[in-house]
């Protein structure tokens, strides 16, 4: 018997030792995270060395050249107006008319008009959707031809849109092919079966996106009548109105192609397109004056409602070239122009519109006439004030975006009294996102930003309008310098490394034919490759930041953006020693991005001391099935036509990393062969800006950087090297597991095959058998434990029940039923642990056998005799029974269930064949008594007395066995903490027994012990459930980074192989494989890898500790249910 228990100590020094070591961990730890955290809130001391600009931006200011008013055309239109209002008395503007049929489901319609073909449109969308109730998006085309309606549906907007809960009334459009296509809508308007097919088409699109409603926007019409377009309208409006679809139509001002009058019977709503007043090919001048707006209103509303009308505001200018054809300019474009060429922007109080003129470089006078708020704000007080049925904004992207201060309130006169506008707050422009180059290359520095400008305004007070509007201080844009730009000089640049396998290659051939280059890692890729980083840098190259997990920097957070480029801008360094001022977007290398989301990030970039370097030469070798030849004929093609057309050649794009290179590394000597023989000079980033590499990859001084520095650099290895461990763990971790479980599937059919001839011993043969059940609070169970003994058809045997000081009634009950039962002796002793209490029974035992079962354990009536037989051979000492669930009432029982049929039962079926059984289970064991005594009993030093008393009859020598028809039924815990409450005391005592018998391991003698058993143990019940969470973590990480592919079908195919030798365990233990067990065991491989994890650790930390551990209490339910014969 032992003396004390295993671990136990009085002493707290190897408690405060481990606690001492654990603070020494933590506070190196606290320092790296506090070093890493510093140098991700603080930006890199980057300065970046003076570069060349080239000029070519600037241009020849005049002073503002102002178009006059054609003042026969103004005094036109002011008399249509006066006349009108004159006629009305104001009346009409005033009458409280019904809001007619299904305008009420949008009344007042607030409305925008969406394009796909301009980023800008999206972003507007995404930052004022709260403002609008109603968008038309350019979604639908006649085509040249026929009468299908070309869909051109943007999917993410459309959820976003409908996200939102605004209604979606899409444009059908005749404008295909970039032109409007008037003759082929003449041919539908002309033919009753094609209109039907075209009106058929249109119902079906609205069904399938449940759409709102239709928007027909035909322009440019050939009709010599407009009897065919009536008709067209009325019959769509039937037909789409019964199904309580919105009809609405779009209508030029004063056009005598739209009779008013028939189409706003056969419409909902009439969109007044009230701007293209001066159009691109016509003569320069206002885009929407606000005289020409009311004109138009007026003629309108002398055929139709103003409330079947929306008025349709300009949110552009025009800017007109002397010569040539006005080009669309939204108001951040005009503003940058106006910037840009020092040209003051003048405001018209007559039309509310802006104009300004320059020169440009070529000395051609550019006249720009655009829309501001301002104008909006006018004309939407009109709008209101005229009792329109809404308005709607031509288009979301181009506008200036203070009209959103006000888009959505009610600007009535009425509305205006309740709730006053603040108009000063018009007095602020935000900054201008548009974008200036200046030079030419493909290396970008952004030398601007956009800061916001400053207006002053003067109120008509009584009429609720601006009358006059002053840019005090014009609001700034970005501009960028463009640099780089070489003749016959060309920089190699690899993206998305390193790589273990490709880097290495590559840099072989570049040294082979002294070619420099710039490589642009990612973060995650750099940190585990630090060998390879360190020869780059040695090797003369330079190394660019790729961002740390090679996001879409579009799409991300500032803040996350920021995040990526700080961590891998120091990785570099603390690899190198040295920083980076280069920066290449992930997926793209635009030189000349135009629209906001692409340049937000550069600027950001070039904020935290970053270049950011493009590329025009991209052989797109990323693509799977690229090959060499295609490569090189992609980069010679690129090069030629950028000679060809005098654009910027001198950086070429491939990668190294980010899938198969193989094709890169095949093509790389072709590509610089090329270029050497078109008397090309290879050349890095730093020559194309006549700079030493030291300038854009600099060493930090100062004493805090350079402490910083050391830290990072001892974080990065520390990393690098743990990585490293933690990956080698990983995959010896799955071999060891993948080699177990076919080891033991392999033995365990060995053993089934064996066992089909399993011993039988004659009825006069037949050893007397003791069945021991100690007890420890058991009243629950104890009573119908010992009522199931008793049904055993084996008939030699006796049952001795041992109480171990319970507190409840456990003694009293099992007395009170079986106390003066012949077969049965109810006994009692003080409280000294499971152990003690086996080893009372074995002091009063009569029996050769001794069978030793929980008092929570119901045996099936041949259970006993299925194990006797075994013992004819006098080398056995113990038959180990076969342990089931018998209490599956939940979804934690039917867990504790597989898990003793596919991990318990089939692994003591393999180790039988080995002679190495770790443990005869407490629930069914029997053991031959001489075999007991000559060991010493059952010792009292451990938690898993059975564990140990397996491992010293092994010693001895003896064999045990496994005997799988031998079946008892257990109570499993029912809870959570009653399961971590078992498991942990089964896991501290094994635990206790491998420490008890540790200088058995890799011993000659018992080699089933010393080399099976024990290293079994070592490794998968103490080393391997201790790693289970690094493991996970490590797969769920590695998901999200390269070469994730492999380890995934790893990963899966271990469960596989897994599920395949469950079912093969729950074939051999006789049980029903259910389709839901495959969900309970993938969910409990992974959930009880963590549960085993938490018992392990506080095993390990109550071992440390040396504290006294007691049997423990486990709350019965007693739902075993009875097993059946």
């Amino acid at each position: 018997m032992g003396e004390k228990p295993i671990f136990y100590t009085e002493s707290q020094s190897r408690w405060k030792s481990f606690r001492w070591g654990i603070r020494i961990v933590l506070i190196f730890l606290v320092i790296g995270i506090v070093a890493v955290t510093i140098s991700l809130l603080r930006k890199q001391a980057l300065q970046l060395p003076p570069l060349k600009e080239q000029t070519g931006m600037f241009r020849k200011v005049t002073d503002n050249v102002i178009a006059k008013n054609d003042q026969k055309e103004y005094k036109r239109l002011e008399r249509i107006i006066n006349e009108a209002r004159k006629t009305r008395k104001h009346e009409f503007y005033l009458e409280k008319k019904a809001i007619p049929g299904i305008i009420k489901n949008y009344y007042p319609v607030k409305a925008g008009f969406y394009v796909n073909w301009d980023p800008q449109s999206e972003f507007s969308l995404k930052h004022n959707i709260n403002k609008l109730n109603m968008i038309l998006p350019e979604w639908l085309f006649i085509t040249d031809s026929s009468d299908e309606i070309y869909d051109d549906v943007d999917s993410t907007a459309m959820n976003f849109m409908r996200k939102n809960h605004v209604a979606i009334v899409p444009i059908l459009s005749n404008f295909f092919n970039k032109k409007w296509n008037g003759a082929n809508v003449h041919k539908i308007l002309a033919s009753p079966t094609r209109r039907a097919a075209v009106i058929n088409n249109i119902y079906r699109i609205l069904k399938k996106y449940q759409f709102a409603g239709i928007n027909i926007d035909f322009e440019d019409l050939v009709e010599k009548t407009d009897a065919n377009l009536i008709a067209f309208q009325r019959e769509l409006y039937k037909k789409l109105h019964a199904e309580g679809f919105l009809v609405s139509q779009d209508i030029s001002p004063f056009n005598e192609d739209y009779n008013v009058k028939e189409l706003g019977e056969a419409n909902d709503l009439l969109f007044l397109m009230a701007y293209d007043q001066h159009s691109p090919s016509k003569a320069a001048g206002p885009i929407a004056a606000q005289y020409w707006i009311e004109a138009a209103m007026d003629d309108m509303f002398k055929k139709v409602s103003p409330q079947k009308v929306v008025l349709c505001i300009a949110g552009y200018g025009y800017n007109w070239a002397e010569g040539h054809e006005a080009r669309n300019s939204t108001y951040q474009e005009s503003m940058a122009d106006a910037l840009g060429n020092n040209a003051p922007v003048h405001f018209d109080n007559q039309t509310y519109n802006l104009d300004f003129s320059y020169y440009d470089g070529e000395g051609k006078l550019h006249r720009v006439y655009f829309t501001d708020a301002v104008s909006n704000y006018n004309a939407i007080r009109t709008a209101y004030d005229n009792g329109m049925a809404g308005y709607a904004l031509w288009r979301l992207g181009s506008e200036d975006a203070r009209l959103w201060g006000f888009f959505s309130r009610d600007l009535s006169l009425q509305g205006l009294k309740k709730k006053p506008f603040d108009y000063h707050s018009l007095e602020y422009i935000k900054s201008s996102f548009s974008v200036d180059y200046i030079g030419s290359g493909e290396i970008l520095n952004i030398v601007s930003s956009p800061r916001p400008g400053k207006i002053k305004l003067e109120i008509n007070k009584a009429e609720q309008a601006i009358s006059e509007e002053n840019y005090l201080e014009m609001p700034s844009s970005y501009v960028i310098n463009q640099t780089g730009k070489k003749e016959k000089m060309i920089a190699f640049t690899f993206d998305d490394g390193p790589d273990e396998d490709y880097t290495p290659q590559i840099l072989d051939i570049l040294s082979k034919y002294h070619v420099p280059a710039a490589f642009f890692v990612t973060g995650i890729n750099a940190e585990q490759n630090l060998p390879i980083m360190q020869r780059i840098y040695r090797e003369g190259h330079e190394i660019g930041n790729h961002t740390f997990l090679h996001p879409n920097i579009a799409i991300i957070s500032p803040s996350r953006f920021r995040a990526e480029l700080r961590a891998t801008g120091y990785i570099i360094e603390g690899i190198t020693g040295h920083a980076t001022m280069l920066f290449r977007p992930p997926y793209d290398t635009d030189i000349t991005p135009t629209n906001q989301s692409a340049i937000e990030p550069l600027a950001l970039a070039r904020s935290e001391g970053y270049l950011t370097i493009g590329s025009n030469i991209d052989p797109l070798d990323w693509e799977i099935g690229a090959r060499p030849d295609s490569i090189l004929a992609r980069v010679m093609r690129q090069n030629e036509r950028s000679i060809q057309e005098d654009t910027p050649h001198n950086i070429i794009l491939l990668h190294d990393a980010g899938g198969d290179r193989s094709a890169t590394v095949a093509a790389l000597p072709h590509i610089i062969e090329y270029y050497k023989s078109q008397g090309y000079k290879f050349v890095s980033i730093a020559d194309l800006l006549d700079r030493k590499r030291d300038d854009l990859m600099p060493h930090q001084t100062g004493d805090f950087n350079q402490y910083l520095q050391t830290a990072d650099a001892t974080v990065v290895t520390a990393s690098y090297i743990a990585n490293r461990i933690l990956s080698v763990i990983f995959f010896v971790a799955l071999l060891l597991s993948v080699g177990k479980i076919l080891t033991v599937a392999i033995l365990a059919c060995v053993h089934r095959k064996r066992t089909k001839n399993q011993p039988t011993t004659e009825s006069t043969e037949l050893p007397r058998m003791s069945v021991i059940v100690p007890a420890y609070n058991e009243e629950v169970t104890a009573t119908k434990t010992v009522e199931n003994l008793l049904k055993s058809t084996y008939p030699n045997l006796e049952i001795i029940f041992v109480d171990d000081g319970s507190k409840d009634d456990t003694y009293k009950n099992v007395m009170a039923a079986y106390g003066n039962h012949p077969k049965v002796s109810v006994n009692t002793k003080p409280n000294g642990g499971k152990a003690s209490a086996l080893n009372y029974g074995i002091q009063i035992a009569t029996g050769e056998i001794l069978v030793c079962i929980d008092a929570d354990t119901l045996l099936k009536s041949d259970a006993i005799s299925k194990m006797a037989p075994y013992f004819s051979d006098p080398k056995v000492a113990a038959v180990a029974g076969n342990v089931k669930v018998g209490n599956r009432v939940n979804l934690l029982t039917n867990w504790q269930s597989i898990e003793y049929i596919t991990s318990q039962n089939f692994d003591r079926r393999a180790f039988d064949i080995l002679n190495a059984i770790m443990v005869i289970p407490g629930a069914i064991g029997a053991f031959r008594r001489d075999a007991i005594i000559e060991v010493g009993g059952f010792d009292t030093d451990t938690l898993a007395e059975d564990c140990d008393l397996t491992m010293r009859l092994l010693r001895k020598g003896y064999v045990i066995h496994s005997c799988n028809e031998a079946l008892a039924f257990t109570e499993a815990p029912e809870t959570m903490n009653m399961l971590l409450r078992q498991r942990l005391r089964w896991s501290f005592g094994i635990m206790q027994s491998f420490w008890k018998h540790r200088k058995m391991m890799f011993k000659k003698e018992h080699k089933n012990m010393s080399w099976i058993l024990l290293p079994h143990q070592m490794i998968f019940q103490l080393f391997l459930p201790l790693m289970s969470p690094v493991v996970d973590i490590i797969f769920l990480v590695s998901i999200f980074m390269p070469k994730a592919s492999l380890l995934i079908i790893f990963y899966f195919a271990y469960f596989v192989l897994d599920l395949i030798i469950s079912l093969m365990a729950f074939k051999f233990d006789g049980e029903k494989f259910r389709f839901k067990y495959i969900f309970y065991l993938f969910i409990q491989r992974i959930l009880y890898r963590q549960l085993l994890w938490y018992v392990l650790m506080k095993s390990y930390l109550r071992a440390i500790k040396g504290e006294l551990a007691a049997w423990g209490i486990l709350k019965r339910t007693g739902n075993t249910n009875e097993p059946k014969e």
